[in-house]
């Protein structure tokens, strides 16, 4: 009979083992104690890069009527900047002649709202800002029209119009662009179109030599009215990478992204929606940073290689591995009814530019996914 009872008593033994191993408890078999785990891919998205079309006069030098010469820049995907400014420059291909440009703003806004069946209900406006040197105005939902002419900013008629160029400045302006120029256009890479000379803008760094520069995304111009419809962007490299969500720590594992243009950082955020998908607060997931156990940020890859182990390659470095990692330990906005996360629905990684106001997710969404249920709804 005992040695009965000893395979009995092993059975339930064993039967309380398996019934542990099954329990919310554990996440995977080597890591017995602690919350379960869940994660999804992220995928690219790249609708909302810094963009737009450049329309210069026909000539690249003054006709015999210069107030009619016009010079148009309009602008998408731009951040609302807290302490700097977006000024436009007009010069020569060479960059040897710059003329710093004055000129009508037009925003175009668009708001979005949801009807009684829950249908997303599209409103455009239009507001002219008057005549303007620079301006801090930008944001997801609004489009910029910059326009101007030959004789409103006092180019010679020998001077060429070859180039577009739009910088952004953190003090009074110079008599030449500063070193944060992410926007540009010229004339010898644009294309006639509806009658005008039209080019997509370029962000990255502009520098006068081609082989220098370093070009980020790319716009593509249409014959279109000024509008959503009128230019867009892409940018060639994949970036890959995927969310985790364990207790409470949340994690953000990617990588192969382009470095960010000078002036701009990698910041991943954590959205919090109603239960019609609308968006009711969001949560800093930090700066990007290389993996455990260095964690170093690379807040100032712009202009730095933060770590030559995960931030290499010619002729400009990509930043081949990075994290992002939190716990809602220390952020009490992150836990929804006793429970780590609840309400997240989504996670994006921004490109954001450092003159904006910190703390607050931008327009430029390089990577984004709707989260599992299992993360949203536990």
């Amino acid at each position: 009979m005992k040695p009965m009872r000893l395979a009995v008593l092993t059975s339930v033994a064993f039967t309380v083992v398996v019934a542990a191993a099954c329990s919310e408890e554990r996440a995977i078999t080597t890591e017995p104690i602690g919350a379960r785990g869940f994660g999804q891919n992220l995928i690219k998205s790249q609708s909302n890069l810094p963009r737009g079309r450049a329309i210069f006069p026909t000539s690249p030098i003054a006709s015999a009527n210069p107030a009619a010469d016009s010079i148009i820049v309009e602008l998408g995907g731009l951040d609302s900047l807290s302490g700097g400014n977006y000024v436009v420059w007009v010069g020569n291909d060479s960059a040897t002649k710059f003329v710093r440009a004055t000129g009508t703003l037009t925003v175009l806004r668009t708001d979005t709202t949801l009807n009684a069946q829950g249908d997303p209900v599209f409103t455009t406006t239009s507001a002219s800002l008057g005549t303007v040197n620079q301006f801090s105005t930008g944001g997801s939902n609004r489009l910029m029209r910059f326009a101007t002419t030959r004789a409103a900013i006092g180019m010679t008629n020998a001077d060429s119009a070859n180039l577009v160029l739009v910088s952004v400045e953190t003090g009074t302006a110079g008599a030449t662009p500063g070193t944060r120029r992410p926007l540009w256009a010229r004339r010898s890479q644009s294309a006639a179109v509806g009658g005008r000379i039209t080019g997509g803008l370029r962000f990255g760094n502009y520098n006068s030599r081609l082989a220098s520069e370093y070009v980020f995304a790319t716009s593509t111009a249409a014959n279109a009215a000024f509008g959503p419809a009128a230019f867009s962007a892409s940018t060639l490299i994949i970036p890959r990478g995927r969310i985790e969500v364990r207790g409470a720590i949340y994690t953000v594992n990617d990588s192969n992204y382009y470095r960010p243009p000078v002036g701009y950082y990698y910041e991943a955020w954590t959205i919090r929606t109603d239960t019609l998908g609308r968006f009711i607060d969001t949560v800093s997931l930090g700066h990007k940073a290389t993996p455990f156990p260095g964690r170093l940020s690379f807040f100032d890859a712009d202009t730095q290689i933060t770590d030559p182990q995960y931030m290499f390659g010619t002729p400009s470095p990509v930043i081949f591995a990075s994290q992002h990692r939190v716990s809602s330990d220390s952020i009490p906005a992150a836990v929804v009814n006793g429970t780590p996360w609840r309400e997240f629905a989504w996670t994006y990684v921004t490109l954001q530019n450092k003159l904006s106001p910190a703390g607050r997710m931008g327009a430029n969404v390089v990577m984004l996914v709707n989260n599992p249920s299992s993360i949203s709804f536990r």
